[in-house]
């Protein structure tokens, strides 16, 4: 059997209200050398149904009796993957028509790059943000610098990466539960880094029952520090420029402190109790203490009530929004 050029997988548990819609994006792929994987990791809501649905040549489907951890059930959908090319598709997320070409194209145009995302756009809410995003081709500390400068916003719906490589990093830890950035974060160092610049993957961010919003904060602290900490070392073994080394530092302990402010808020709109908030501010403080501004997230987060501080995240969110949209009119006037 030929092998397909490109493996979409698409874990799924208890989301029987949106998994369709990630499957029906991945099966209208104009793309047809394509497979698609969805693995059940043991639904009890009706999951199991729905993927009833769907019978096509390219799709292969899993049910597994009981919920696995999920780095396990990444590294299962790793192994069942038989394609050259890997994308991740989360249960809530969705692609256009056109991502998997857009991908092989600029793999075809650029083979010496290390892996490719796309440009997204985000859901928050009602709320459509375009991510940040870089040029078609950048040097990979460029990128990495870019990210940890919290200039590129990758998301996990719009990376493609080799199969090939990944397996040889080896499988996801089972104390690690942010897959995509320890993957990424790794091979954005052997090569040029690529985007495809249309905006054509769509990432639901922090919705109530997903993967991320229910991770603690602490925990969620402590894992994003310790990926700042491996690609910081990396950074520093590739790159000899002290002034650099310097503000890549710099932006690296921002990053995390943002991050955690950030799912700290997250937590909070979710309905966390204050004595919780209290006492995970208190146990993540290490990782904020040292930026100022990041205090004012963690105290609005505290006395703010829940809805409210929804409805204040949405606007911020509305105007970055309207604030990037400026960014690229201007970029695009002054490069075209």
């Amino acid at each position: 059997m030929t092998s397909p050029r490109l493996t979409i997988v698409i874990p799924t548990v208890n989301r029987a209200h949106c998994v369709g819609r990630a499957i029906e994006s991945a099966l209208a792929q104009d793309l047809a050398d394509i497979e698609i994987i969805v693995s059940d990791n043991g639904s009890t809501d009706g999951t199991a149904e729905v993927l009833t649905r769907y019978d096509d040549p390219r799709l292969r489907k899993y049910r597994h009796a009981t919920t696995m951890p999920p780095q396990e059930h990444g590294n299962f959908l790793l192994d069942a993957a038989r394609g050259e090319f890997f994308v991740g598709l989360s249960d809530d997320d969705y692609i256009e028509p056109d991502f998997a070409r857009c991908a092989i194209n600029l793999y075809a145009r650029h083979p010496e790059l290390s892996f490719i995302y796309a440009a997204c756009t985000l859901h928050i809410g009602d709320v459509e943000l375009p991510a940040l995003h870089g040029p078609e081709v950048e040097d990979g500390l460029d990128f990495i610098a870019a990210f940890f400068g919290n200039l590129r916003n990758v998301c996990w719906c719009a990376c493609v990466t080799r199969v090939a490589d990944l397996r040889v990093i080896g499988p996801i830890p089972s104390d690690r539960f942010l897959g995509d950035m320890f993957y990424w974060t790794k091979i954005a160092f052997r090569g040029p880094v690529g985007c495809i610049q249309q905006p054509v993957a769509h990432y639901t961010f922090m919705t109530a029952d997903n993967m991320s919003s229910g991770i603690r904060v602490i925990d969620w602290a402590r894992e994003v520090q310790a990926l700042a900490d491996e690609s910081s070392d990396r950074f520093h073994a590739h790159c000899r420029d002290g002034v650099r080394l310097g503000h890549f530092d710099s932006s690296v302990r921002r990053f995390v402190a943002i991050s955690v402010a950030d799912q700290f808020v997250w937590t909070a709109i979710r309905g966390a109790a204050k004595g919780s908030l209290a006492t995970a501010a208190w146990a993540a403080l290490p990782y904020y203490w040292h930026q100022a501004i990041i205090w004012k997230r963690i105290v609005a987060a505290l006395v703010i009530p829940k809805a409210t501080l929804r409805r204040l995240v949405l606007w911020q969110a509305t105007r970055a929004a309207a604030a990037h949209e400026r960014i690229i009119r201007n970029w695009r006037k002054h490069l075209l």
